[in-house]
């Protein structure tokens, strides 16, 4: 079978969702893949489509993200999707695919591409790709409602709901709790006073990035729990659920994609709303992956649990030196909202 390869451009993201739902049997909601593919701030992401005829039969994609290392702001990506269409396996299409989006990055100036592959991926990653596997991110999970596990119904079930109930989540103390979105100001007022530290590696937050990466288009629901002292926003947290445009697909699983404060009592108590709000919609277990230490921190306080761990791979797609070492695993500093996948 010949294929070629061809840039993507949002022309192509019908025959993308046809690759999709040949490799996968199913489709995430069209707004969602619209959102994911055309809407980032910068611009559609880098693609590298395998085209048969009409037919595309294989993809590598990036995720265009600012990254802030140390006083430098670069333009990076997030390794995204990658498949190939079953009949074409054995042809190379994912290595091949995977060069051709670099030198697609590459001429729009991205400078550092970061990703957490699958175990199916990532020797290709690392044997030929020139990836470097850093180190590991832990993913978080707290359980609230385990009756909703397809293997604990009936009194197991029962049983470990109220033992979910009853494990300790923090208080919110003296702080007042608001579920509305704060104003940019409040916003960037807080992310001036978080993770200052030097020589750190982490997305650029900002209100706008805010905007777009929460917004409704990601069809997940997102929502605010924030902890007030008097009119000083002093942490805020951001959840979300699949809602029913995922129909079939939709999940249980609450997902706290943003947790960050001025104080670890602030942390806390917005963490503390976070998971009463989160019980109250039912949701099977509310989860995260997380580096931050006062995090993290929180996190074990609150009763979650190390469910597994998320390998950080690294590439660097520029000879310029860099303001920090994208190698160094500790420079890292991740939350949920900074996968693709949350």
């Amino acid at each position: 079978m010949v294929w070629t390869i061809h840039e993507a451009t949002p022309a192509d993201l019908g025959r993308i969702r046809d690759l999709y739902f040949a490799v996968r049997g199913d489709n995430r909601p069209a707004e969602y893949d619209r959102w994911r593919f055309t809407s980032a701030p910068d611009g559609f992401c880098p693609t590298a489509l395998a085209v048969d005829g009409d037919r595309v039969v294989g993809l590598y994609t990036l995720w265009p993200v600012r990254l802030k290392l140390g006083n430098e702001i670069v333009l990076g990506g997030q390794s995204m999707d990658s498949m190939s269409h079953p009949d074409y396996l054995g042809q190379g299409v994912f290595t091949k695919l995977a060069m051709a989006c670099y030198e697609i990055a590459q001429s729009r100036g991205f400078k550092v591409l970061y990703g957490f592959p699958n175990p199916l991926s990532y020797p290709g990653f690392i044997r030929r790709l020139n990836w470097d596997h850093t180190g590991d991110i832990t993913h978080w999970v707290r359980p609230l409602k385990l009756s909703l596990h397809p293997k604990l119904g009936g009194p197991l079930g029962a049983v470990a709901d109220i033992a979910s109930r009853l494990l300790p989540k923090g208080n919110v103390g003296g702080f007042t709790i608001r579920t509305n979105r704060p104003d940019d100001s409040l916003v960037q007022a807080l992310l001036d006073n978080w993770c200052q530290e030097a020589d750190l590696c982490q997305i650029n937050r900002t209100p706008d990035w805010f905007h777009w990466r929460y917004s409704k288009a990601a069809e997940n629901d997102y929502r605010w729990v924030c902890a007030y002292q008097g009119d000083t926003l002093s942490a805020l947290a951001i959840w979300g659920q699949q809602n029913n445009a995922w129909g079939e697909g939709q999940d249980h699983r609450a997902h706290l994609v943003e947790l960050l404060g001025i104080s670890t009592n602030a942390v806390r108590a917005a963490l503390a709303a976070t998971i009463t709000e989160a019980a109250s919609t039912g949701a099977m277990v509310i989860e995260t992956v997380s580096n931050v230490k006062v995090v993290t921190d929180t996190l074990r306080r609150a009763n979650f649990f190390r469910h597994r761990q998320a390998p950080l791979i690294v590439r660097s797609l520029t000879t310029q030196p860099l303001d920090v070492n994208i190698h160094n695993h500790s420079a890292w500093r991740f939350m949920g909202g900074d996968l693709d996948t949350f």
